[in-house]
């Protein structure tokens, strides 16, 4: 017997964290019962999702999949990987990428008749995060990924499908076939990690070990930057498009706000009321659907997200910006060059705010 314990996310749920810790902790949980692969590239098996997303973007050019000939190629290295090194047991499989890039049920079927090939059960879980405290999080990821859009009602609505757990959901269930179950958690900070850790047990069908992973909640990776870093951020992008600055310099540029601690982002009024008018304030779940079990109890209970307008820059933040990135060695835009004075950097980037979607 062959069983996958499949963990798909969403994003912003401390996937990254947890990853980590299960990298760490690989000799633990093999004495346990679980089985953690070698053979994907890293703690994030992100190969399987660019192997079958429709549009693997840009994490199928991290494992070089820019065709659909790619794509298969990307298959058949992952089945040759599957014949050789899978045993029998519990395999526990970990990307957030799944849930991002397979977007429908036709690319989900995909995922699980391949997976099928080589697992008797499959066993999927994923937590979800309230949608009024995953938008600023995820709207800054946008941002830091080089988008220059507004944090409004168009945001929300293009980014719908983040929010809308409930259509998540029936992307990922098979309740016709057996061997295919699926189980949605939610993300409550407090204990977290420990969550996860007796989920993937619970659903392998063993005893956890007698040891921890954290007992606090998650470390916000992934949300170091002020509201006002993250808005001179959206101003620069237009100077940093894809294509003109590296991803190294894109990191380095980050890192190099992170410097500047702040306030930090709120949730827009508007997007709170298209969340509110679109009913996805609770992703589309039903409260009645989660009873008696305290950790969604916390979930549906916790107070609304506090909102607020993003700040407005002025001159001298620009300056102090513009100081820390080039302290830190980033030219804004590396194929015209650096603005020669501080002066001039700040108009550049005056001009790139005024052409971007009011707020």
């Amino acid at each position: 017997m062959r069983e996958l314990i499949l963990h798909i996310g969403r994003a912003k749920t401390g996937t990254t964290t947890w990853q980590e810790m299960v990298g760490l902790k690989r000799k633990e949980l093999e004495s346990a019962g679980v089985k953690i692969p070698k053979f994907f590239h890293g703690d994030n098996h992100g190969e399987l999702a660019a192997a079958f997303a429709a549009q693997p973007g840009r994490l199928g050019r991290a494992y070089a999949v820019e065709s659909p000939e790619d794509q298969l190629g990307l298959q058949v290295k992952l089945a040759k990987k599957f014949e050789r090194d899978l045993t029998d047991g519990t395999w526990l499989f970990t990307s957030e990428h799944l849930s991002t890039r397979l977007r429908g049920p036709n690319e989900v079927d995909g995922l699980y008749e391949f997976l099928g090939r080589y697992f008797d059960r499959i066993r999927v879980f994923a937590y979800v995060r309230r949608p009024d405290d995953l938008a600023p999080s995820a709207f800054a990821e946008t941002i830091k990924a080089g988008r220059t859009h507004g944090f409004n009602r168009k945001y929300a609505l293009q980014a719908r499908a983040f929010f809308d757990h409930a259509a998540f959901v029936k992307i990922w269930e098979r309740p016709l076939r057996s061997e295919i179950t699926f189980t949605l958690r939610p993300y409550v900070r407090l204990g977290h990690l420990d969550d996860m850790w007796q989920t993937v047990f619970t659903l392998a069908g063993l005893t956890p070990p007698p040891f921890q992973l954290l007992s606090e909640s998650t470390t916000s990776i992934n949300e170091s930057l002020s509201a006002a870093a993250l808005r001179y951020l959206q101003e620069v992008n237009p100077l940093v498009p894809d294509g003109l600055i590296s991803n190294k310099s894109r990191r380095m540029l980050i890192a190099a706000l992170s410097g500047r601690s702040g306030e930090r982002l709120l949730l827009a009024p508007n997007v709170h009321e298209t969340l509110k008018s679109e009913q996805l304030l609770a992703g589309g779940l039903n409260h009645g659907d989660f009873t008696g079990d305290p950790r969604w109890q916390a979930w549906f209970d916790a107070p609304p997200a506090i909102t607020g307008d993003w700040p407005k820059l002025g001159d001298l933040e620009r300056v102090e910006f513009n100081n820390l990135v080039k302290e830190a060695g980033v030219t804004l835009n590396e194929h015209d060059g650096e603005p020669a004075t501080q002066g001039e950097a700040s108009r550049v980037i005056r001009r790139a705010a005024v052409r971007l979607t009011k707020w």
